[in-house]
């Protein structure tokens, strides 16, 4: 074989590998489906929409897949093909019974085939409304429920791990519905911020047939700002006593003038005024005496009556302080609105 021959050949082979080779996003094979059903080139399309149905492509998540499968019932519908439309259109279903036909849309036809795959296929789901906050025990959760056929749905909160239901609550429905919780639990309490599971079981009231799904989700709550309580500084109050320092200095006054009295005599009489020392005497005497007096009286009265005053009228605003504080919290948290997060898709 040539060397131009083997050229070719390679060449051809390269382009017949590229498209197995290059996977197209699912994403983008699902948007050129929905464009040839809307083209009415249904073949084409039922061939695309396969492809992002497949279980080898698992690069297609949940919704792509919905989404594919609601065309694909859709395009065997208007292909006169009755039971491939059903069972896609029931697949549909059992994935995301929250999934509709829109009039605007789709013919009355694909509808009908719609209505009678919801007849044949019983399931119930669960999601959380947009606006997902709400004020507990004053309405009603913000979760919505479908059922594909009346039906009696029982639904419980617990903790993930715990047996025992904080809160269970049932109710007959048929379609989407909106359940009676109020999101408190069995005492009339709000729920803790933290992660619970609810179970929710739907009996079919027409051939007892039932389905089950579990919602993982948080709680949390929105509300105004809180409030930091005060800190009492002791830094802010007078001081209630006298320093002891006020009465060792009368003390020591005392002394010096008793002290002072004796040696002034002494001094300026050489020894010589016997009278004037015996008076010096007397009056040392009642000096140091008055000076022990005052010691021992701010000794034992040492406190300020005025600053004890006024420190107990500051510990007194700085608790009232804080008990005003409190209670606008307190409001604030009552005025709280519960959101609820999804942290998972539904486990059936």
């Amino acid at each position: 074989m040539s060397l131009a021959r083997i050229a070719v050949v390679a060449m051809s082979l390269t382009v017949l590998a590229r498209p197995a080779t290059a996977q197209r996003a699912p994403g983008e094979v699902l948007s050129r489906g929905v464009i040839l059903y809307e083209e009415l080139q249904l073949e084409r399309a039922v061939v695309l929409l396969r492809e992002v149905t497949s279980p080898s492509n698992t690069a297609a998540t949940t919704s792509e897949r919905v989404q594919a499968m609601k065309y694909l019932g859709a395009a065997f519908s208007l292909l006169g093909q009755r039971d491939s439309a059903v069972a896609y259109f029931r697949r549909m279903l059992e994935r995301d019974p929250f999934m509709d036909l829109d009039p605007a849309v789709f013919t009355a036809q694909e509808r009908q085939l719609f209505a009678l795959a919801r007849q044949r296929t019983f399931v119930v789901g669960v999601r959380a409304l947009s606006d997902t906050g709400f004020v507990p025990g004053q309405g009603r959760v913000s979760l919505r429920f479908v059922t594909t056929q009346h039906a009696r749905v029982l639904a419980s909160v617990r903790r993930p791990g715990d047996t025992e239901p904080l809160a269970t609550f049932r109710w007959t429905a048929e379609g989407a519905s909106v359940s009676p919780w109020d999101g408190l639990d069995q005492k009339g309490e709000r729920l803790p911020v933290g992660r619970y599971q609810l179970d929710v079981t739907a009996t079919a009231t027409a051939d007892s047939a039932s389905d089950t799904v579990a919602f993982r989700f948080d709680v949390g709550y929105d509300h105004e700002p809180l409030e930091d309580t005060l800190t009492f500084d002791p830094r802010s109050l007078l001081p209630e006593r006298r320093p002891p320092s006020i009465a060792r200095s009368q003390l020591a006054a005392g002394i010096a003038l008793a002290s002072f009295a004796i040696a002034v005599p002494t001094v300026i009489g050489h020894g010589d005024l016997d009278g004037t020392r015996k008076h010096a005497v007397v009056m040392a005497g009642v000096t140091a005496s008055g000076g022990i007096a005052s010691f021992l009286m701010l000794r034992r009265g040492s406190g300020i009556p005025a600053n004890i005053l006024e420190n107990a009228r500051r510990r007194e605003e700085h608790v009232r302080q804080n008990r005003d504080i409190r209670a606008r919290n307190a409001v604030r948290l009552a005025a709280a609105r519960m959101v609820i997060t999804p942290t998972g898709g539904d486990s059936r």
